[in-house]
């Protein structure tokens, strides 16, 4: 009978752990480029697998091919970009065909796997950049999720009022909403 509860709750807790969208699986024995080295010695990792994520800063449509210029930012557990600290940099990503421009909104999260190409010189607004490039294999574009922080909430009539008219304080809790 243990072995069957463990069994049970062991399949609960591993349905619960964090995994990548199904387009951006790659086998775990793969060896993929982190940012860093693209940035530094591009030709040596050129041609081999990465897997980058962050928010879109431009949109580029072209006669056969789009180009989304990236602020790469670290992935979390789950795929999506951490968007809490500090980007390493840009990149570019060449898409085959048409992406709409009003469904890949700039600033908008997209995790993707491809090949590098290699660096190509570009402009951010008027300062020369270098941008490692890839070709993409899968892309996700994550949804804006609205968190609500619900530690706290006030039930009327009972709204946590201390002290007498005119030293009224308020001693109850607003939740907040994160981006």
């Amino acid at each position: 009978m243990n072995i069957r509860i463990c069994t049970l709750l062991g399949v609960f807790f591993l349905a619960g752990c964090a995994t990548f969208p199904e387009q951006l699986q790659i086998d775990d024995t793969t060896q993929l480029v982190i940012y860093e080295d693209a940035a530094s010695k591009a030709e040596q990792v050129k041609g081999k697998l990465l897997r980058w994520g962050g928010a879109i800063a431009k949109v580029e449509n072209k006669l056969d091919s789009t180009v989304f210029e990236v602020v790469y930012y670290p992935l979390k557990r789950n795929g999506r970009p951490d968007t809490g600290g500090e980007s390493l940099g840009r990149f570019r990503v060449h898409f085959d065909g048409f992406l709409d421009p009003m469904i890949y909104q700039v600033e908008g999260l997209m995790t993707f796997t491809g090949k590098l190409n290699g660096l190509e010189k570009g402009l951010v607004g008027e300062y020369e950049y270098v941008f490692p490039t890839a070709t993409v294999n899968a892309y996700y574009l994550w949804k804006d999720v609205k968190r609500t922080d619900t530690r706290g909430v006030d039930v009327w009539p009972y709204q946590y009022w201390y002290g007498y008219y005119p030293y009224q304080y308020w001693y109850g809790y607003y939740p907040r909403l994160y981006h």
